[in-house]
């Protein structure tokens, strides 16, 4: 942030009962801080929302502590959230600066078996803004975008929650975007305003022991979230899509003689994500 911002950004810190010298790090920021301890491990999307309830600025940008920014974009995102009056994301790159999938089309309907059937590599532009919009170059709304970076007016973020405390971690932006939609609230994925890099599952690491294993209660808590906004049955047809995707990607890589250890991992998380929780009112 010191290396690519101004200073003139609020930076606000909430710690999540971290043992960590969390203060030190954020009273390294040139700009005004912060700190809000929480003094437990309330859970990502409670966490967030206290941070939401105390931000002070018009427009508030939902930054995951295992980002890195590579540009002054979080200054136009904020822009841009403000402009449209929705939820907006950038660009996100895994480590080694391929792009990550971070804004998805919707979860339910054709598309799902479509992203499936077809590897996004090879669609065309057309359906890729369906399936996997995260692979264009022009700002598209989706149906949601993921919780490491999500900018938008402050206003908006603290009618719709943002997120639901009965979510601990994970599926928590699924969740928001099919909320935010239902609230007539746009998501818009934006990857020439910004990019960062997100190094992501350091929380299930420590949770659950190594970088993959969040897989089935991730699933779990997609699934509870798809469930509610669309019904039980139209979620169920989502679920299996996206189990023929995780087995033909599977597929694909064993008989390219490419590493499978981490589709192997998703494919059974996924499968043994059943039965769903249910999911209260948000």
């Amino acid at each position: 942030m010191n290396e690519h911002l101004d200073g003139s950004q609020e930076l606000l810190v909430v710690d999540n009962g971290s043992r960590d010298s969390f203060a030190e790090a954020a009273a390294g920021w040139k700009g005004r801080h912060r700190l809000l301890a929480l003094g437990d491990n309330l859970g990502f999307g409670r966490a967030s929302n206290e941070g939401v309830r105390e931000a002070a600025e018009p427009t508030t940008v939902l930054l995951n502590p295992d980002t890195e920014l590579l540009d002054p974009g979080l200054d136009r995102l904020a822009a841009v959230a403000t402009m449209l009056g929705g939820l907006v994301g950038p660009r996100v790159l895994n480590p080694d600066r391929t792009i990550q999938p971070s804004a998805s089309g919707p979860e339910v309907g054709l598309w799902p078996w479509v992203r499936a059937l077809i590897p996004g590599s090879l669609q065309p532009d057309a359906l890729r803004v369906r399936t996997e919009p995260y692979r264009l170059e022009r700002r598209v709304p989706v149906a949601w975008l993921t919780g490491a970076c999500i900018a938008a007016p402050t206003a908006t973020l603290r009618r719709l929650g943002p997120f639901d405390p009965a979510l601990h971690m994970y599926g928590e932006d699924v969740d928001l975007g099919l909320r935010a939609a239902v609230d007539g609230v746009r998501s818009w994925f934006d990857p020439t305003i910004c990019r960062l890099i997100h190094h992501g599952q350091g929380s299930s690491t420590v949770v659950y022991g190594s970088r993959e294993a969040w897989r089935p209660a991730g699933t779990l808590n997609w699934r509870a979230a798809v469930r509610r906004a669309y019904g039980s049955r139209r979620e169920w047809l989502a679920w299996r899509a996206l189990r023929l995707n995780l087995r033909l990607r599977l597929i694909g890589k064993t008989l390219l003689g490419r590493a499978t250890d981490r589709d192997r991992t998703a494919l059974a998380g996924a499968i043994a994500a059943d039965p769903p929780p249910t999911l209260p009112p948000p």
